[in-house]
C-alpha cells in the first residue's frame, strides 16, 4: 500500500523526535500500574537535564492528580507577554497482556518489530496481519505499546518545546506550556485535575491561553489520508446505562414471570449500530451507539430466570446534550419494553398459558436514575442512600459501581418489574468544537490558514476535520459543559465520583487535536507511521504555535 506524500523533514529534528518517542515508550506506564505512578517523576528528571530547565527549575513541576496515585507533569517555557499555547496529552497506556510471549518486548519497538515480523512470517495470516507484516517489513511503521497511543504525540510536543526553549529569550513572543496526564485510559482523572489547576497556574504565571493543542493519535487502515489531520473538535461520549427488570420464575414455568432477557434483547436490538441514532454536526456523523456490556449479575448457575439485566451503551455525540440523549433513551426503553412485553404475551397465548391474559395487561415502568434515587430517598431516607454510595467503590470499574448502586436503590425504592432504569454509567466526555470556545472564528481561521499554507509549501497532505473520533482528554480542556448538561449528568449518574464538575473559574480557550497516525490502536500490532509522526508533525505544530503567538512570523 502506498502512503501519501509527506513533507521533507529536518533530519536532525526528526531523529530527535524519534529518540524522544523511544525514550518515553521504554518507560512502561499501564493505567493503574506502578509504571504509571513513576512516569511523571521519570520525565521530570529527564527534562531537568535540559539547559532551559536547569536555568529555570521552578518552571518544571509535578502535581498529584486527584484520586490517583499518579500525577500531572507541567513544563513551561516562558516568553514575552501573557499569550500562551498549551500542548497536552496522556502518558498512560493500555495493558501489554495481548502481546503474550512477546510481552517483555512490548516497550522496545525495534526488537519488537523484528519479533513480530518473525512471528507473522511463520504462520498463516488474516488480512489485517498481512497488512501489518507489509507495514513492518517496509520500515516506515514502528510497533510498541503506547508508541502510537500516545507517546509519539508527546514526543512531537517535547521536540517543539525543546526547540522553543532554545530560541533567544527576545524571540519568544509568548509562552509554551506542555502538560501530560495519567488515567486517560481510565477515568481521565489526570486531565480533570488539570482543569481544576489551570486557573491558578494561569494567575501565578500571568498566562492567557490562546490555543490548546492535544497530541492524540488517529487510526487509519488506508494510506494515511484520513490520519494526517488537524481536528477542530472532539467527539463526546456518554455511557448510557439501563437496568432492565423482569419477574423471575422457574424455567419450567416461563410465563409465570416476565422475561428480563427478552426486554433487554429488544432494547439492544433497537440500539445496536442503529444509524438513525447517530449524531451529526459540522458535516460529520458520529458512530452509532453500540452495546458495551449485558450482564445478569448472577455469580452461579440457577434454574430460575434472571430477574435483571444490566446494559451499557456507548453513545457518541457531536451536538446532542446529556438531557437530549437521556430523553432519547427513555423513549427507546419504553418502546422496547412495550414491544417485548407484547411479544411475550403473544407467545404465552400461543402456548395456551393461563398467564396470558395477565401478561397482556402488563405495562413496563421506565424511570431515570434520578427519579429512582428520589423514590429511594422517600422510602428509606437520604442517610440510607448516602450510606450506600459511601460503601460502593467508584473504581476500578465504573460500570460495576453504577450497576451495584442502581440495583441497591431499586430495592430501597421498592420498584418491581417489569421496569427499566436509565442513567449515565460513567464519566461524561463532552463533545467540543473550536466554534464553541471561539465564537468570533479567529482561532479557526488561523488554524485553517496555517494548515492550508503548510500543505502548499511542503507538499504534505494534511486535512482539516471537524471531530476527532477517539475519546480523549480534549473533552475537558478549555471547555465547560452548560449548566443544564452538568445538572443532568449529576442527577442521573449513580456515583458522584464519576461526575466532572469544572471550577467556577475554569479557563475557556479553543482546542484542536494534531497528532500522529498509525494502525491497530491498543492491539498487539499497534504501530505508528514514522515519517509523519517524527518528520511532518513537529514542523506542523511549530507553525501552528508560532502563528498563534503574536509577534512571531507564521513559520
Amino acid at each position: 500500500m502506498t502512503t501519501v506524500q509527506i513533507a521533507p523533514a529536518d533530519s536532525a529534528w526528526s531523529e530527535r523526535t524519534r529518540e524522544l518517542a523511544l525514550t518515553l515508550t521504554a518507560w512502561p506506564s499501564e493505567t493503574g500500574s506502578p509504571g504509571e505512578e513513576a512516569f511523571p517523576q521519570r520525565l521530570r528528571a529527564y527534562l531537568a537535564t535540559w539547559p532551559y530547565f536547569q536555568a529555570h527549575p521552578d518552571l518544571l513541576w509535578v502535581a498529584p492528580a486527584r484520586a490517583s496515585a499518579s500525577a500531572n507533569l507541567y513544563a513551561l517555557v516562558r516568553g514575552q507577554g501573557p499569550d500562551t499555547v498549551m500542548l497536552s496529552g496522556h502518558f498512560d497506556t493500555v495493558s501489554t497482556e495481548n502481546y503474550g510471549e512477546l510481552g517483555p518486548l512490548a516497550c522496545t519497538p525495534e526488537r519488537l518489530r523484528e519479533a513480530l515480523i518473525a512471528e507473522l512470517e511463520g504462520r498463516d495470516r488474516n488480512a489485517a496481519e498481512t497488512l501489518a507484516l507489509h507495514d513492518l517489513q517496509g520500515g516506515e511503521f514502528l510497533p510498541g505499546r503506547g508508541l502510537l497511543d500516545m507517546k509519539g504525540g508527546l514526543a512531537a510536543g517535547l521536540a517543539v518545546l525543546e526547540r522553543y526553549a532554545a530560541l533567544p529569550e527576545g524571540e519568544r513572543r509568548g509562552h509554551l506550556l506542555f502538560v501530560t496526564s495519567p488515567d486517560e485510559e481510565g477515568l481521565s482523572r489526570g486531565a480533570r485535575s488539570v482543569v481544576q489547576e489551570l486557573p491558578g497556574i494561569a494567575r501565578r504565571h500571568s498566562l492567557r491561553i490562546r490555543l490548546g493543542i492535544n497530541l492524540d493519535a488517529t487510526n487509519d487502515v488506508g494510506d494515511g489520508s484520513e490520519g494526517q489531520a488537524v481536528y477542530l473538535g472532539t467527539v463526546g461520549k456518554l455511557l448510557v446505562s439501563a437496568l432492565v427488570v423482569g419477574r423471575p420464575t422457574h424455567a419450567a414455568y416461563p410465563f409465570d414471570g416476565t422475561s428480563a432477557a427478552l426486554l433487554a434483547a429488544e432494547l439492544v436490538r433497537r440500539v445496536e449500530g442503529n444509524a438513525d441514532l447517530a449524531d451529526a454536526a459540522h458535516g460529520q456523523r458520529a458512530a452509532p451507539p453500540v452495546c458495551l456490556e449485558v450482564r445478569d449479575g448472577r455469580t452461579q448457575y440457577d434454574v430460575t430466570t434472571p430477574a435483571q439485566f444490566w446494559c451499557a451503551f456507548n453513545v457518541l455525540t457531536h451536538r446532542r446534550t446529556p438531557p437530549e440523549v437521556l430523553e432519547q433513551f427513555v423513549a427507546l426503553a419504553q418502546a422496547a419494553a412495550d414491544s417485548a412485553l407484547g411479544t411475550f404475551a403473544g407467545r404465552a397465548a400461543a402456548w395456551d398459558s393461563q398467564s396470558a391474559p395477565g401478561l397482556e395487561q402488563q405495562r413496563a415502568r421506565v424511570l431515570t436514575f434520578g427519579a429512582l434515587r428520589e423514590r429511594a430517598i422517600r422510602q428509606a431516607g437520604e442517610a440510607a442512600v448516602a450510606a450506600l454510595v459511601n460503601l460502593t467503590p467508584a473504581e476500578p470499574d465504573p460500570l460495576q459501581a453504577s450497576a451495584s448502586l442502581t440495583r441497591a436503590l431499586l430495592e430501597l425504592a421498592g420498584v418491581e418489574g417489569p421496569a427499566v432504569i436509565v442513567g449515565f454509567g460513567a464519566v461524561h466526555y463532552p463533545h467540543t468544537h473550536i466554534a464553541e470556545t471561539d465564537p468570533e472564528g479567529a482561532a479557526a481561521s488561523l488554524v485553517t490558514a496555517q494548515v492550508t499554507r503548510f500543505v502548499q509549501e511542503t507538499g504534505a497532505r494534511v486535512r482539516l476535520r471537524p471531530y476527532f473520533a477517539g475519546i480523549s482528554d480534549m473533552s475537558f480542556l478549555g471547555h465547560s459543559p452548560s449548566a443544564d448538561a452538568t445538572a443532568a449528568v449529576t442527577q442521573h449518574t449513580p456515583h458522584p465520583a464519576h461526575v466532572h464538575t469544572p471550577p467556577a473559574d475554569a479557563l475557556s480557550f479553543p482546542t484542536i487535536n494534531a497528532g500522529p497516525w498509525g494502525r491497530d490502536y491498543h492491539q498487539k500490532l499497534e504501530r505508528i507511521y514514522q515519517p509523519y509522526a517524527f518528520g511532518v508533525l513537529p514542523e506542523l505544530l511549530w507553525r501552528l504555535i508560532r502563528a498563534r503567538l503574536p509577534g512571531h512570523p507564521p513559520a
